[in-house]
């Protein structure tokens, strides 16, 4: 089945339904300069329908409730409820929409502060937003790789909305969007890739999108140590394999676990284990030697 798809100098429509995806998909998406009064409805959805305002004004009503609109807002239409809009007679709006499903949309949709009892929303990310829905538009051909591409700017539209109001609600006290033990598991992922770097806490903190502060109180509550502790526990562990199982200079090992200065390594090594690495080589060496004779 193709895609519908409209384009003229004032109208813009895609609608695309074949339906794959159960998570989040894209139903339809659209853009349009409307004639004043111009109406739709009242009319019921089969999906969820996001509008939002680029110029000029109306109104949309839902539940008996009319709201008056104007530029940046954004109204969102809930599946199977009966809705109108229409605009202005003297300044009438012009708006772009996206209409999707998926088991992920009503979640989508909290986080960016909508919900059946806060239908409307003010956004700033303008730009962003147009950007994305004119590149829906423009893979309009049935492809499997203009379905990545619709995809993903649908989820980058979402995306915008959601940052733009975690922003606003963050700046006052920080806020965060999941259990503490996805950022534990986060920055315990980011050590095992990064360990071999020269890694601060603030470089795990920042990749995550957590603060230092947030990051030790969790990492303390998860690990029952904090992160520094744990990154140097990490390394020493991966140096003394090294040191066991081959001959690489100490030098070159304590470049490869994240240590510039051999002797801040070997300091540090010795801080842990009791001994230099050069004796716990030549220690395990000796008893890697004792087991073989023995067999």
């Amino acid at each position: 089945m193709k895609p519908k798809y409209t384009n003229s100098a004032r109208y813009k429509c895609l609608e695309y339904l074949k339906k794959q995806s159960v998570d989040l998909y894209l139903s339809y998406c659209g853009m349009e300069e409307c004639d004043p009064c111009h109406s739709y409805g009242p009319i019921q959805r089969t999906e969820y329908l996001l509008h939002y305002i680029l110029e000029g004004k109306g109104t949309y009503t839902v539940d008996g409730t009319t709201y008056h609109l104007g530029k940046h807002d954004a109204f969102i239409i809930y599946p199977n409820e009966t809705t109108y809009y229409e605009a202005d007679q003297n300044d009438p709006w012009t708006y772009i929409w996206i209409g999707f499903e998926g088991i992920k949309a009503d979640t989508c949709l909290n986080y960016a502060s909508f919900s059946k009892e806060n239908r409307i929303g003010s956004f700033e990310c303008e730009d962003l937003l147009v950007d994305y829905i004119n590149g829906m538009l423009s893979a309009s051909q049935l492809t499997y790789a203009n379905d990545l591409k619709r995809e993903g700017f649908l989820f980058m539209f979402l995306s915008a909305l959601i940052h733009e109001k975690h922003d606003a609600v963050a700046k006052p006290k920080e806020v965060y969007d999941y259990p503490y033990q996805v950022y534990v598991e986060h920055a315990l992922e980011f050590i095992d890739h990064h360990y071999e770097k020269n890694i601060k806490i603030n470089d795990i903190a920042n990749y995550i999108g957590i603060n230092r502060s947030y990051l030790a109180n969790i990492f303390k509550k998860g690990m029952n140590m904090s992160p520094q502790e744990y990154l140097v526990n990490y390394r020493l562990d991966k140096a003394s394999g090294l040191l066991k199982t081959t001959n690489l200079p100490v030098s070159t090992i304590a470049s490869q676990v994240g240590y510039d200065d051999p002797l801040t390594f070997s300091k540090v090594f010795k801080n842990f284990y009791g001994i230099s690495p050069k004796a716990y080589r030549m220690e395990h060496e000796y008893v890697v030697h004792a087991q073989h004779k023995g067999e």
